[in-house]
């Protein structure tokens, strides 16, 4: 593979050279993976079935107020992961010339 600004064949996928990077190094951080999202479903699942238990107990609007809100919760934090993944593709899909530290 070569660069396609400076055309030199000293390129690497940028994980490997990440990887390769001693754990001191400031670059470390400036070529790091995107940060990984915490996804709490278990807080969606919850407010789901609190809310259907305060329906069931006869507060309706209060209810489906509480299930609407964990539902949407978690459709909120499916679509966080579902970026994350595809951040996480897209960088350990990019390459780093060596030469002129270009990615690509």
């Amino acid at each position: 593979m070569e660069c396609k600004s400076c055309s030199s064949t000293n390129v690497q996928r940028l994980s490997h050279y990440w990887e390769s990077l001693p754990a001191e190094s400031p670059l470390r951080v400036r070529y790091a993976p995107p940060g990984e999202v915490q996804a709490s479903y278990w807080v969606a699942l919850l407010a789901a079935v609190l809310g259907i238990v305060v329906v069931t107990s006869g507060a309706v609007l209060l209810g489906l107020l509480v299930t609407v809100g964990g539902l949407l919760w978690g459709v909120f934090m499916y679509r966080g992961v579902q970026e994350y993944q595809a951040s996480l593709e897209a960088w350990s899909s990019r390459t780093i010339c060596l030469a002129c530290i270009g990615q690509f």
